[in-house]
């Protein structure tokens, strides 16, 4: 249930053009180092709990998701360092101040070991290759991807532009062969929504992202 409704926002999200725009990516810290995550690992965990988005956050089209989450990789395992969201404004002219919700979504915690959390982290670095303004659709000429059980991480994989960019199309063409896929296609065009093959597809490859990379 939860997993449909998620679904259905991030559809409406992009038929109104709300993820036709680059999104601010989560950071997480690996060995030492500080990079981009474009995967959001809180997202399943804050959708079970029914978490909703404190009144006084400012939400805009860049951050949809309304928050930020600083993560860290320690012993191979996914560790959240922090998560705050940007406070509302009185004046355009102002900045946002920023606030920690950490310890509101996990009382008495400093740092939380992300149990709840299977999938797949893609963490880009280096040039942009090709800036693309959708989601985290730009492309970097270097990749590293983490496989991830239950807040450990399994195994990572390094990669190339070229060699990310060929992955990510074998895996999205298993996906393409699964129940999941074809039923979700099927619901994107047809119907109400009545999308064009390459929005469903462009779609498809954006959100389940997470999935396709683990298979």
């Amino acid at each position: 249930m939860i997993r449909h409704l998620v679904l259905t926002i991030a559809i409406i999200l992009f038929s109104c053009g709300a993820f036709a725009t680059a999104q601010r990516p989560d950071k997480i810290v690996i060995k030492g180092e500080v990079y981009s995550l474009n995967t959001n690992p809180l997202e399943s965990y804050l959708n079970s709990i029914d978490w909703e988005l404190p009144e006084q956050a400012a939400i805009w089209s860049s951050n949809w998701r309304g928050y930020l989450a600083e993560w860290e990789v320690a012993d191979q395992k996914l560790v959240l360092v922090d998560m705050t969201i940007a406070l509302k404004r009185d004046s355009s002219k102002e900045k946002h101040e920023r606030k920690s919700i950490l310890n509101t979504v996990f009382p008495g915690e400093v740092q939380v070991f992300a149990q709840w959390y299977s999938g797949t982290l893609i963490v880009p670095s280096g040039k942009i290759i090709n800036y693309v303004h959708v989601g985290y659709g730009s492309s970097y000429e270097r990749y590293q991807v983490l496989a991830v059980n239950n807040g450990n991480i399994t195994k990572t994989l390094n990669f190339s532009h070229a060699e990310f960019i060929s992955y990510r199309e074998e895996k999205f063409s298993e996906f393409q062969k699964t129940e999941l896929f074809k039923k979700e296609y099927e619901n994107l065009t047809t119907g109400e929504h009545d999308w064009s093959n390459e929005e469903a597809l462009g779609f498809l490859q954006s959100y389940y992202a997470e999935y396709y990379l683990s298979l």
